[in-house]
């Protein structure tokens, strides 16, 4: 699906959604269609990172240039920027999953605990600049900050 093909579909099913009753078959069926493109290729998870990042709901093309991503394997911060602990933290997570390791695996590998990986990667704890370098250290990767 096209970018312009993808906003028209999220466009018209945002619609369907805000003016149908609830209990109404085609708000049903918007519901269900708009939860299998972004749930099936983006994840709720990921999609509240990102608008808990940028602090504002996302438009329908910024989801749709999301959505293409996701469905490429694209990191979801090369179409859409994000502030820079978000961008790092986003990082981070991206690569391990790339790298097929377990948060428990990469902590360790980077002196830190588990649960502070989770923290950093679901964006409630701030990453270090040592820490983001040690991490990129052990996926092989530079990590370059982008100005606003």
């Amino acid at each position: 699906m096209i970018k312009t093909e993808l906003i028209n579909t999220l466009d018209h099913l945002n619609t369907v959604i805000e003016n149908d009753r609830a209990d109404s078959a085609d708000y049903q069926q918007a519901a269900s269609r708009l939860s299998e493109l972004v749930n099936g290729t983006i994840g709720i998870r990921e999609l509240s990172f990102i608008s808990q990042a940028i602090g504002r709901s996302l438009t329908n093309s910024e989801l749709a240039d999301l959505i293409l991503a996701a469905q490429a394997n694209k990191p979801l911060n090369e179409v859409l920027q994000l502030p820079a602990e978000a961008d790092a933290a986003y990082t981070i997570k991206y690569q391990r999953r790339q790298a097929g390791m377990t948060q428990v695996e990469l902590a360790k590998k980077i002196g830190i605990e588990q649960s502070q990986l989770a923290k950093i990667e679901n964006g409630s704890l701030k990453v270090s600049l040592n820490l983001l370098q040690k991490a990129m250290t052990v996926f092989g990767r530079s990590y370059i900050v982008k100005a606003l």
